[in-house]
């Protein structure tokens, strides 16, 4: 059975090309660009692996990982940013993330992440 991720990034060609390359390995994606919409479902579901952009308008992926966490603790949360620096990143870490991911992606990371 295919492993599930849900991808959470307001950018449409970062969510595009995800969906594009992980579903190409056999993975199941669900997207959404919207952070409050991608929490929602994350919420509501199941999946292997969730990833969340750090920065969006409306809702950061720290609070995404927090909301997540404190209500599914048993959920596998990794943070994708271009600004691993950015203090947002260690609140996220803080808040029970699984990792970071740089963007440009680190597939191989994701994947890591996925078969631990």
């Amino acid at each position: 059975m295919s492993k599930t991720i849900l991808v959470i990034d307001d950018e449409a060609m970062v969510l595009d090309a995800l969906k594009v390359i992980l579903e190409d390995l056999d993975y199941t994606v669900e997207g959404y660009s919207d952070p409050f919409a991608g929490e929602k479902a994350a919420l509501s579901n199941d999946y292997d692996l969730i990833l969340s952009d750090l920065r969006m308008p409306g809702r950061n992926g720290a609070e995404i990982v927090e909301s997540i966490r404190s209500q599914k603790p048993e959920a596998r949360v990794l943070v994708i940013t271009a600004f691993p620096s950015d203090p947002l990143a260690e609140k996220a870490m803080g808040a029970g993330a699984l990792g970071l991911v740089r963007k440009p992606f680190e597939i191989s990371k994701i994947i890591e992440y996925l078969d631990a």
